[in-house]
């Protein structure tokens, strides 16, 4: 619990999330400003915090994440 709450999102981290949440928006078909989309984002953000701070790890995390998969399925 302690990482959770210690992540720290400098320019770097926040660059890479961006551009795997860009990616996964653009491979679910959703568009940046809708409610899915913002959920999808805080996921993102979630996972990161919990230790998948890498790319390859984040994108492992994600395409296991069963809230991803239902907001993708919903589009």
């Amino acid at each position: 619990m302690r990482r959770f709450l210690e992540a720290t999102l400098g320019p770097a981290e926040l660059d890479m999330l961006d551009e795997v949440l860009i990616s996964w928006l653009s491979i679910s078909g959703m568009e940046r400003g809708s409610a899915d989309a913002e959920l999808a984002a805080a996921i993102i953000i979630n996972l990161f915090k919990e230790g998948h701070d890498t790319r390859p790890a984040l994108q492992a995390a994600m395409s296991r994440h069963q809230g991803l998969k239902v907001l993708q399925a919903a589009v």
